[in-house]
């Protein structure tokens, strides 16, 4: 289930004097001057947003590497077997979350705007993860030579979930004496030292919507790439939203809109992992996110007062890979140096599964609020 919560969507179907009266104070006065101001003022906006949409990886990526207790890098130390099942166990909220969050927040109007009216929109999306996926139970039966140590609890964090004083051993895995090689402790999730996180997935949105002809609308979320400090993003997503009830007479000169809306969004990040943790080379972490919707909308308004409702299918991929090599044990007199080069990946995916939304805005002359609440699995 998912909570949209909108911090703002501004400049709605309005004209470029309104515009200016709504960032500058004035209007019919020195229109080219302060059209600039204007253009300026929307590129800060953006701008503002594209830093917390990078804020926002970095954390996802780079968070559990800095958690008080223990890395995910340490589930390598019991092979790549044994990593591979550990991350997918820890990730799959959070890979789940951010498939169905970027599904979010595509709309919220089912009317179209008219030919050149168009909107931006900043938009926060929180996907509540399950109490039963904050955690889950450490099977011993299902790994090769990982396992707890001593008195540890069977039952770890997620990436959703919270603290934990858990250790896992790993036994030596050339001869298989079950002689302990190496102890380290479970790693936290991240819902208690990041409120961001706190048993939910965050999905910052920013997009722009451009009325066509016919009653369509096209959406487009982009951000310009960035590359520095061995982090990378790549964002880009497409909607189109088209009028039924345009077609129909029942519907003309009525409070009541019926469209169809299909939208897609892809975010490519790549984050270079800092040396110290395992001895390697080219060590980092890639992640991925393709989403798909296609949706049957309906909306009524009244005054300043929209309701809205949607049905229809979501899909997804989400994949969350570990590059490069890694030498585990290194120096070790009787093990030698383990080298892992091959790549690791934890994915998740939905296929068609159905969803509901339900959802109210609030107009404020160029300014729109709105919250919305969607029905499936997260």
């Amino acid at each position: 289930m998912i909570i949209i919560i909108i911090t703002i969507i501004a400049l709605r179907d309005f004209n470029k004097n309104h515009l200016l009266l709504f960032f500058c104070g004035v209007t019919n006065f020195g229109l080219p001057v302060f059209t600039l101001v204007w253009y300026y003022q929307i590129l800060q906006m953006i701008r503002l947003l594209r830093k917390l949409l990078l804020l926002f990886v970095v954390i996802l990526l780079s968070g559990p590497l800095y958690a008080q207790n223990g890395t995910y890098e340490e589930f390598l130390l019991g092979g790549p077997e044994d990593g591979t099942k550990l991350m997918n166990y820890y990730f799959e909220p959070l890979l789940k979350g951010m498939g169905y969050g970027f599904n979010n927040a595509w709309y919220n109007t089912a009317k179209p705007h008219k030919t050149g009216g168009f909107d931006i929109t900043f938009a926060a999306n929180f996907a509540f993860v399950p109490e039963s996926e904050q955690t889950f139970v450490f099977d011993p039966a299902e790994y090769n030579f990982t396992s707890l140590a001593g008195s540890s609890t069977n039952i770890l964090p997620t990436i959703a979930g919270g603290k934990t004083d858990a250790i896992l051993q790993v036994t030596e895995p050339i001869t298989g004496t079950n002689q302990v090689v190496a102890t380290y402790p479970a790693p936290d999730g991240l819902g208690e030292q990041t409120p961001l996180f706190k048993y939910s997935v965050p999905s910052p949105i920013i997009q722009a919507g451009v009325g066509l002809i016919k009653g369509t609308e096209i959406k487009l979320r982009w951000m310009p790439a960035y590359n520095q400090d061995g982090f990378s993003v790549k964002y880009f997503g497409v909607g189109g939203l088209h009028s039924i009830s345009q077609w129909f007479m029942a519907f003309k000169d009525r409070p009541v809109d019926i469209s169809a809306f299909f939208g897609y969004t892809n975010i490519n990040a790549v984050y270079a992992i800092p040396p110290g943790y395992i001895a390697g080379s080219n060590q980092k972490t890639e992640f991925t996110v393709n989403t798909f919707t296609f949706q049957v909308l309906a909306s009524a308004h009244v005054s300043v007062l929209t309701g809205y409702v949607g049905i229809g299918l979501d899909s997804f991929y989400t994949n969350l890979g570990v590059r490069g090599t890694y030498i585990i044990y290194e120096g070790d007199p009787i093990l030698g140096d383990i080298i892992i080069d091959e790549d690791l990946d934890v994915e998740s995916r939905g296929n068609n599964e159905f969803r509901a939304t339900v959802g109210a805005r609030l107009k404020l002359a160029i300014l729109v609020l709105f919250a919305d609440y969607t029905f499936r699995e997260y």
